[in-house]
């Protein structure tokens, strides 16, 4: 007699499910090694490499990224492989954020010690941390390195938990702290939120009181270590303390809100949020809130397809940036990590450190985006790797109920599968372009980055600022005063910022104008952005007798918002050699 194979047994739909899982992160890798070399984009990016290129040139910060991304940038050289080698940190950094949750999970009895639930797990995390991949390119900034900072401390940091040489454990925990001072370098609120989780976790977790006290404290040793060398190695502590209290007078400039101001931004920001989720998500949480207490498949079934129905309804499917500079994603992914989290509440509810490890993992972005200027899900979305981790370690827990497993992996799946279609198709939307990375196709070397694919646009908007080098002959490294915001244009110009490239108003420029005399820079590029009038931006008051002095090179047309950008050079010159 033939075996009926008519009907899908619940382990094998489980196995497709699990399968179609460890796809979606190469999915995510092969389309981020395909944008590498796509789009140039004269803001955000721009910045990161200058301050890469030019490490030990600027005099302000808020943040010391530069000191690590100036090493970097020696090794790579390019702005494609620069950008490459943000992709490998964020994937080794949520490589081991995955593998620490995982050996964590073994202690705990949550799983077996399985190859396929540890490419699960993995899995989660390596897509979670790439939907950085959506916001903007992989150049390693002080985002970039915050997040994969965290996810190798907290990885680090749980594999030492469960290490049974002591050696071994505390070289773990220390390096776990170097990590923590890598993000604590690149965002210093954001390190010291990460090492306070790390050391709850420690208390929580660990046995011996002895064991919780020496395993926190070599996390905060390795911190202070390797924080201590990074800086002794570049500067000096009278120096860096002064750089950091000019470049926090720079950052008041722009972000003028007090810390109450903010938080409570955050919290209406929050609440907008939750208005979406009770809009589009408030019948599949509901269903499986039903399902979780009575058990019955109607209403797991329900709940899918009402969720199904909201992520193609709401267009939660779609990724990149929206008119108004928002993301419409992290509503359908709040949602659907509660929905996880309510039908899998066995597994994470079944001790007190259990229950630590996912409020941890849940609690983590947070931390990462602890001080942020920008709206508080644009910056977690940075750094979602725990979520996803979050997601995957109950479809492959130890269930009391298989349909309880089976309904958190279709849950699993959304979310996976949501994650991945945001990233792949952000570049349609993408971050200060104008087109699609689809049309950018046009092959044209830029500064000295190397060469990049940009849109036909972009294309003409570099051609016409080697017209202007070539109409005032601009020599390479030439000081460069951009107002307002546009970095970029220095890089075109192989130009150098005067102390900093974050130019963002007319107060900037003159506190730097002013800490750096124009009578003691010679042939300074002055490039600006003109109203749709034409007219000047608001000039610092030391360029009062502007365009006295000064010979025009010409103006390029930057594509995004179309913004028109007069070039021109002082024409006080010194002999040439």
């Amino acid at each position: 007699m033939w075996e009926d194979r008519s009907i899908v047994t619940p382990i094998e739909a489980m196995g497709v499910v699990r399968a179609l899982i460890m796809l979606c992160p190469f999915v995510i890798l092969v389309y981020c090694v395909w944008m590498l070399d796509r789009g140039f984009e004269i803001t955000d990016e721009a910045y990161y490499l200058l301050l890469a290129i030019h490490a030990g040139l600027f005099k302000f910060y808020i943040s010391a990224q530069q000191w690590l991304t100036a090493g970097l940038w020696q090794v790579t050289g390019s702005i494609t492989m620069f950008r490459a080698a943000g992709m490998i940190l964020l994937t080794a950094g949520s490589a081991l954020l995955g593998l620490g949750v995982f050996s964590a999970c073994l202690c705990l009895g949550l799983v077996e010690d399985r190859l396929e639930s540890r490419c699960v797990v993995l899995a989660g995390s390596i897509v979670g941390a790439m939907l950085y991949a959506s916001t903007i390119n992989l150049s390693p900034c002080y985002n970039l390195l915050a997040s994969a900072g965290a996810y190798a401390a907290t990885g680090m940091a749980l594999l030492a938990l469960n290490c049974p040489g002591i050696f071994r454990r505390y070289v773990l925990f220390v390096l776990a702290g170097a990590a923590v001072a890598v993000e604590a370098l690149c965002k210093p609120p954001a390190g010291i939120a990460t090492l306070i989780l790390l050391v709850l976790w420690v208390m929580i977790m660990e046995g011996s009181h002895p064991g919780k006290l020496s395993g926190s404290m070599a996390m905060t040793l390795g911190t202070f270590i390797f924080t201590c060398v990074a800086l002794l190695a570049n500067t000096t502590i009278s120096e860096a303390t002064q750089a950091f209290e000019q470049g926090m007078e720079l950052f008041r400039m722009v972000q003028t809100e007090t810390i109450g101001t903010r938080l409570l931004r955050y919290v209406f920001d929050y609440w907008g949020h939750l208005l979406i989720i009770l809009k589009w998500f408030a019948l599949p949480i509901a269903a499986m809130i039903v399902y979780a207490i009575t058990r019955r498949v109607v209403f797991a079934a329900l709940g899918l397809i009402a969720l199904v129905f909201s992520l193609i309804c709401g267009r939660y499917l779609c990724g990149g940036w929206n008119a108004d500079g928002s993301f419409t994603t992290p509503a359908a992914i709040l949602s659907m990590l509660a929905m996880v989290l309510i039908v899998s509440m066995p597994v994470w509810n079944k001790d007190r450190k259990t229950l630590a490890l996912f409020a941890g993992l849940i609690l983590h972005p947070y931390a990462v985006a602890v001080g942020t200027g920008n709206t508080l899900f644009t910056q977690v979305i940075d750094s979602l790797a725990p979520w996803g981790v979050a997601v995957a370690v109950p479809l492959v827990a130890h269930h009391y109920d298989d349909g309880r497993k089976v309904t958190a992996s279709l849950i699993g799946l959304c979310f996976m599968a949501t994650v991945t279609l945001n990233i792949v198709t952000s570049c349609f939307r993408p971050y200060h372009l104008s087109l699609p990375l689809t049309q950018q196709d046009h092959v044209i070397s830029v500064g000295g980055i190397g060469k990049v694919r940009v849109d036909a646009g972009t294309y003409r908007f570099l051609m016409e600022v080697k017209e202007a080098v070539e109409a005032c002959d601009i020599r390479p490294g030439a000081p460069f005063i951009g107002l307002y915001n546009i970095p970029g244009v220095a890089i075109a110009l192989q130009a150098i910022p005067v102390s900093t490239p974050w130019l963002n108003n007319r107060e900037q420029a003159a506190f730097i104008l002013e800490r750096t005399p124009l009578e003691g820079l010679h042939e300074v590029v002055l490039a600006f952005q003109t109203g749709d009038d034409m007219a000047s931006p608001q000039l610092p008051q030391q360029l009062a007798s502007f365009p006295s002095g000064y010979r025009y090179c010409g103006m390029a047309t930057y594509p995004y918002a179309e913004q028109r950008i007069k070039i021109w050079q002082s024409q006080s010159r010194q002999p040439r050699h």
